[in-house]
């Protein structure tokens, strides 16, 4: 764990703690593959006199937010997407038919005057 083992006064009986890190006489410098995070360790397993100081605080994880991004954009993203596809599908159904009745009124004969006149004089 991340913590120093402090005397509290003369009830220590002397002992020299060493600076976190470094390893003492005796002492294997492996160490264990299962987790390091684990919970605190309660001054009552400690002699009088001694107690616990955490050294360092409980590291946040930075994917945390880009998790919540993702959970949010994803669904978000997708929604959008076909609602806009089905907005874009309408209006070209309504575009298509306009020009459809454009084609449709556009065929024929034209037997009016002017037409006439334009095709006598040329």
């Amino acid at each position: 764990s991340a913590g120093l083992l402090a005397a509290a006064g003369p009830a220590a009986g002397g002992a020299r703690l060493a600076p976190l890190g470094t390893r003492l006489l005796g002492q294997s410098c492996r160490r264990t593959a299962g987790p390091r995070a684990g919970p605190e360790p309660s001054n009552e397993g400690l002699p009088e006199g001694v107690e616990y100081i955490p050294t360092r605080k409980k590291g946040k994880n930075p994917m945390k937010p880009v998790g919540v991004a993702w959970a949010i954009g994803l669904p978000s993203g997708i929604i959008l997407f076909l609602l806009v596809k089905r907005e874009v599908d309408k209006s070209r159904l309504e575009q298509l038919k306009i020009r459809q009745k454009m084609m449709e009124a556009n065929q024929g004969e034209y037997e009016t005057e002017r037409y006439k006149r334009v095709a006598r004089g040329a």
